[in-house]
């Protein structure tokens, strides 16, 4: 579709933005509810469960050089077959993008425009969206290079100034948690945002660089200790109560930030950053999801595609009665739902690999 090409460094914004951006709003509050104080241990074993789901897709890549999920499934499984595959995978980063944009809705009408109605902020976002996806990733990297830089120096301020209503007391009652119980009860962080990186087998094409593999890792790493960070700084600012309780903690932190008559009403610049984050996000899912379509169909303009998802995508959007229904959907199935597109599968096209390397090893051998 084209020919373009990511830097080690834009590969490591594109992956850690793809994997904090959103996840500091919308992770820490379902957290803290299921595991109280010890929330903050919970994003380290679901990021090193991560790591390991992000090691079997840079294999997957390796045995495939220069072949995307959807290219990988054709030739491993067959036209029939590896279509089919091709088509699953083109439909969850469809559905990724519907999630990703609904996101975007429930935040928007719940925290600042409650009488508009949810369709025009889904429309008008994937249409700047769309022409993000049009223009192409290199682009998409560009902006996220700037529009990263400007996000974590504003988090870090605002976590700064949050670290004023901070008390200890907070954690008291630590390291009690029933480990298997909590596992269970928050297994959608596995979903998301971990297992999640998987558009990125769309994309590992685009770095002509053999530190590809390091750069990833990385982010997923720092990604974890970061959503980790987060959800520490949230119990000690908010409390386990009231952070439990609330859809957006993070933003309440924000909104509650007063410094003299000077430092006030913060929560307007952070919405603004949680847009450029939910930008960044749409934008890869968008972008795999017209790329998978492209390559499956051998077609070369990608602007009608880009143009007809935003229909679909705005539709699926609205596939939610609120956001209680929509949080409800995510703790029950999304872990299971993304499990079978991240590892199963994936793994099923490494066995498939190694079969026929074997088969074809032994058929190349001189009869004795």
């Amino acid at each position: 579709m084209e020919k373009s090409k990511l830097t080690v460094w834009q590969f490591f914004v594109l992956t850690l933005s793809f994997l904090i951006g959103t996840s500091f709003f919308f992770t820490p509050g379902g957290l803290i509810a299921a595991a109280k104080q010890d929330a903050w241990i919970v994003p380290l074993w679901a990021g090193t469960a991560g790591i390991f789901a992000a090691l079997i897709w840079l294999h997957l890549s390796k045995l495939h050089s220069g072949l995307s999920i959807v290219q990988i499934c054709i030739k491993v499984a067959g036209r029939p077959i590896g279509g089919l595959l091709a088509l699953l995978y083109i439909f969850y980063f469809i559905q990724l993008a519907a999630f990703i944009t609904r996101n975007l809705g429930d935040f928007m009408k719940q925290a600042l425009m409650p009488l508009t109605p949810l369709t025009i902020f889904h429309v008008m976002f994937l249409f700047v969206t769309g022409y993000a996806i049009f223009k192409g990733i290199e682009t998409i990297a560009r902006s996220s290079e700037l529009l990263f830089l400007i996000m974590v120096a504003t988090l870090i301020f605002v976590l700064c100034l949050a670290l004023l209503e901070w008390d200890w007391g907070r954690f008291q009652g630590i390291f009690r948690m029933d480990v298997w119980k909590t596992m269970k009860e928050t297994s959608s962080i596995f979903g998301f945002p971990f297992m999640e990186g998987l558009v990125f087998l769309m994309l590992f094409p685009f770095v002509h660089s053999n530190k590809v593999k390091s750069s990833f890792i990385l982010a997923y790493a720092v990604a974890t200790i970061l959503l980790s960070f987060a959800t520490f700084i949230t119990i000690g600012v908010l409390g386990v109560t009231r952070a439990s309780h609330d859809t957006y903690p993070f933003f309440v932190i924000v909104q509650e930030i007063h410094i003299g008559t000077f430092f006030e009403h913060l929560e307007s610049t952070m919405a603004l950053i949680l847009l450029v984050a939910i930008f960044i996000k749409l934008s890869i899912a968008y972008y795999c999801s017209v790329l998978g379509i492209c390559q499956l169909f051998k077609i070369k303009n990608r602007f009608w595609i880009t143009i007809a998802l935003i229909l679909l995508i705005s539709g699926l959007a609205m596939g939610y009665d609120n956001v209680v229904e929509n949080i409800e959907f995510s703790k029950k199935y999304d872990f299971e739902y993304t499990l079978l597109y991240s590892v199963v599968i994936p793994c099923l096209l490494l066995l498939v690999t190694w079969i026929r390397r074997i088969r074809k090893k032994r058929t190349e051998e001189p009869a004795s």
